[in-house]
């Protein structure tokens, strides 16, 4: 084999396992479907899907309050969060960020240094199909390597009478507190992009082979 066609397959190779690294979590409770998926050292997802349906003591949910995170390794460095979510809410919601975690209070500073807890400030209106990306700002950030990561998650109804917290919101239902299951081993398939990569390198190697055969 080539020297080209050596630095190729090896390229393919890395490519596919850095796609590969970055595993998916889910937890489903009371009609809800929650996935995280890592993006990259110092970003990942969470999409909330089917929470205006939620069953259970989460039905009235009308508004998420906070959300919290632990197990994404050591957050020491961290000096901030950026939240962007897809849908964009009609108003504008500012995510206030705390290294600590959600309690039955809201964000606790002293619970947990390896935490981050976020209040959406006023609370974000629930849809069925909320996307968050989560960017950690600081330097030496690497959540890469993820295994557990845990998800506190409080829904809220509304009160429109007030709109300062704690007042401005009745939270309804248990409050989330779960570590999330790896996707992996029901999702062994690549992802599309792996796969078109995989395909194209494999043309470019029975291509070469033919020219050094001729």
């Amino acid at each position: 084999m080539s020297k080209s066609i050596r630095l190729l397959a090896a390229a393919v190779m890395t490519a596919l396992a850095a796609t590969s690294a970055l595993a998916d979590f889910s937890y489903s409770t009371q009609g809800v479907d929650f996935t995280y998926h890592g993006m990259d050292a110092n970003t990942f997802t969470l999409r909330i899907q089917n929470a205006l349906d939620a069953t259970g003591n989460w039905a009235p949910a009308t508004h998420l309050g906070y959300l919290g995170f632990k197990g994404l390794g050591n957050l020491s460095t961290l000096t901030g969060v950026q939240v962007t979510v897809n849908p964009a809410p009609a108003s504008s919601i500012q995510w206030l960020y705390t290294a600590g975690e959600v309690t039955g209070n809201g964000c606790n500073a002293n619970a947990n240094s390896q935490s981050i807890c976020l209040d959406a400030t006023p609370d974000l209106p629930l849809s069925n199909d909320l996307l968050f990306t989560i960017d950690l700002l600081g330097n030496g950030i690497n959540i890469g390597s993820v295994t557990a990561p845990q998800l506190k998650a409080s829904f809220t109804v509304w009160q429109e009478a007030t709109r300062n917290k704690p007042a401005s919101f009745v939270g309804t239902g248990d409050q989330l507190a779960q570590t999330l299951a790896s996707t992996a081993a029901a999702n062994k398939l690549p992802e599309p992009a792996s796969l078109a990569l995989a395909g194209l390198a494999l043309a470019g190697l029975a291509l070469a082979r033919r020219r050094i055969r001729a």
